[in-house]
Parts: structure tokens; C-alpha cells; sequence
């Protein structure tokens, strides 16, 4: 009989400064942000302040601390590091090398996958499906940059959360391990106020769908059980081909119910077996993607997928994922080449505003 995979895995060590210095000027250190998904102007605009950085004592024992926290542990009760509540004085100590914003976490990402990938090996993904995971650093380093023209990172407890180990890329969507609320799955958790506004569930918000909340709720209990679920993202890479979805949908009912088969013990006969049962919370499960962009496009089916359980105003989420902008923003000067930046832009400017929410999928 296989042995049960362990519930978490924890550094045995921790990196000096010294090692810390190694690797950031290794020559090793171009493959590794290749395997990061860092390419391009992002990577040529890296490798200088790479070294830049190992030079600067106060960097350097940043840097380090911070991986150091990262690569502490990964698992499934591992919280997230909570790289946003660092972010000024950071930013504050990246202007010793350069403008802008994230780097120092971003050297710190760099240094610290040793504990992620071996939980990631631990539970069932390939060298090359572990990577892929981590190489959505890269991505949301493009997502800035095409929002703010510079090298940087925004979502940094999104990418706090992937190192933490419950994030994983099956095809055309990226799924990830948290806790929700039964009484909210069951459509009695929560009331939309007047504005059609909700409390937040439980779970990250990923790379196209809204500012990162919290990676899991509080452990389950009696007066409000909670019970683990698949929460889907939509990395921004290309067209939502329903076929492409249906595909990652199937792949990650494969992998989660053969890797982490104890998640799904002790289930009410009511209750949806895991691995089954996806949620999403996000500025796409929107009704007015099908007045926009048509009832048969990809981005209105797949929002129609989806059961909703809470509507939310998601005015910031659509206007950084359609457009690559932080508020405060003159709406006017939006581009309008497309359907969906006419539709969302006019809805930004005239008032309606954009609503998104909480779906929930049974497959």
C-alpha cells in the first residue's frame, strides 16, 4: 500500500546571506528565470539588478529573510507569506538599485523554490509540471509590466500563496487547494447588500480575477463547517477554448482526487465528492460578457458555466485585467479596439459599473 503523503514539508535549513549571494550571480541564475517564466525585457532588465542587489549588504539580508520565510514550509495548513504588508518598506529599499516596485520580492521568489517543488514532488506533479506552476511568477511580471510599461509585481500574496503550495496549472487553467464555507456553497452564506455588493468568500483570487484575498479560511468547526474546494482561475494566456476547459476541468478531478485523496474522508452522503465541486470568484462570471461580446463567445460561456452564488461590484478587477490599469484612472482615455474594452470602458464611465461574483461548478 502507498504511504500517505505528508500534510506539509518544512525546510531543514535556512540560507545565509553568503548563499543567498551565490545564486543570485550564478550563471545557473539564466535558466532559473527561464524555468521562472521570466524572458524578454523582464529577464534582460533582471539579470543587472541581480547582481546589483547581491552587492548591496542591506538588500542582500532582505532578500534573504524574506526567502527565508518563503521557503520555510509548503503544505496544505501553510499560510502564505504576506509579502503585501512588507510592499512600502520594500519599495523603500528598491530605490537603492532601481524605480518601481516588487523587486525585492521578486529576488526572493527567485532564491526560495527548494521547499515548494518538494512538496510539489511529494504530491504527484513532474519536474516539468512543477515548474510550470512556479513559472507563473513570470506571468504576473508581464501582467505589470504591459499595465505599467517597467519591470515589477503586483499580486504579490498571489504569488506568496503559489509558493506556499496549493496553486497548480492543469492546461488551460490553474486550480488551487482552500477551505470554504458550507453554508456559502449552499447558497445561504452570505446577502448581497443593495448594491448588489457581498462579502468576500474565502480563497485566492488569481491572475485575471481581482486582488488577492486571504489564501483559506480559518480551520472548519462545528458552528461553521467548511469543507475543501478546487478554486479555478484563468491565467491570461490566450483564448478560453471550451474545449481546452472542459480538458483542464477533467485534469484536475484526475489529480486532485488520486494525490489528495484524504480531503475527501469523511463527507456527508449531501455533500459533493472532492474534487468535484469548483468555485470562482472573479470580475469574468459577469452576465454583461454576453451582452458585450455575444452569448456564443468563449468568455460568455464560460461565465455561464457557473451557479452564482454572491454578485459583487468588481469595477477594479475589470479594469486591471481588461486593461492593464490601477485606479485612479481617467476612464475616458481607455482604448476601445475591442468589444470587450468598448463594453467594459462604457460601463466604467457612464455609472453601471461592473459586476462580477462567486460561481460555484459541479462536474
Amino acid at each position: 500500500m502507498k504511504p500517505p503523503s505528508p500534510a506539509g514539508i518544512r525546510a531543514e535549513d535556512e540560507l545565509a546571506a553568503a548563499d543567498v549571494h551565490v545564486m543570485l550571480t550564478a550563471p545557473s541564475r539564466t535558466a532559473l528565470l527561464e524555468n521562472l517564466g521570466i524572458t524578454d525585457q523582464d529577464a534582460s532588465d533582471l539579470l543587472p539588478l541581480l547582481d546589483a542587489a547581491a552587492a548591496d549588504e542591506e538588500v542582500l539580508a532582505e532578500v534573504t529573510a524574506i526567502a527565508n520565510r518563503l521557503r520555510a514550509a509548503a503544505g496544505l495548513e501553510v499560510p502564505e507569506v504576506d509579502l503585501a504588508a512588507v510592499k512600502d518598506r520594500h519599495d523603500a529599499l528598491q530605490r537603492r538599485l532601481a524605480p518601481g516596485e516588487g523587486l525585492v520580492a521578486i529576488l526572493a521568489l527567485l532564491v526560495s523554490t527548494s521547499t515548494v517543488r518538494a512538496w510539489h514532488t511529494a504530491r504527484g506533479l513532474t519536474r516539468a509540471q512543477s515548474w510550470e506552476v512556479l513559472a507563473d511568477l513570470g506571468q504576473q511580471m508581464r501582467v505589470h509590466r504591459a499595465g505599467t510599461g517597467r519591470l515589477g509585481l503586483h499580486q504579490l500574496n498571489w504569488v506568496s500563496m503559489n509558493w506556499a503550495g496549493r496553486l497548480v496549472h492543469l492546461g488551460r487553467l490553474q486550480f488551487d487547494l482552500h477551505r470554504q464555507r458550507a453554508a456559502l456553497l449552499a447558497g445561504t452564506g452570505s446577502t448581497p447588500s443593495a448594491d448588489g455588493s457581498a462579502p468576500l468568500a474565502e480563497g485566492p483570487r488569481g491572475p485575471v480575477d481581482g486582488p488577492v484575498s486571504p489564501a483559506e479560511g480559518p480551520a472548519p468547526s462545528a458552528g461553521d463547517p467548511r469543507r475543501w474546494v478546487l478554486g479555478t482561475h484563468i491565467p491570461a494566456r490566450g483564448p478560453l477554448d471550451p474545449a481546452e476547459v472542459d480538458a483542464s476541468f477533467d485534469a484536475a478531478t484526475a489529480y486532485f482526487t488520486e494525490h489528495y485523496p484524504e480531503l475527501g474522508a469523511g463527507r456527508g452522503a449531501e455533500e459533493p465528492a472532492f474534487g468535484h465541486e469548483f468555485i470562482c470568484d472573479s470580475w469574468l462570471l459577469s452576465d454583461q460578457l454576453a451582452e458585450i461580446t455575444g452569448e456564443d463567445s468563449n468568455l460568455a460561456r464560460f461565465a455561464a458555466r457557473w451557479e452564482m452564488l454572491e454578485r459583487s461590484r468588481m469595477d477594479d478587477g475589470a479594469l486591471f485585467f481588461v486593461f492593464g490599469r490601477r485606479p485612479p484612472v481617467d476612464v475616458a482615455s481607455l482604448p476601445r479596439s475591442s468589444r470587450l474594452e468598448r463594453g467594459v470602458a462604457e460601463r466604467l464611465e457612464d455609472g453601471r459599473g461592473w459586476t462580477g461574483g462567486l460561481g460555484r461548478l459541479l462536474r
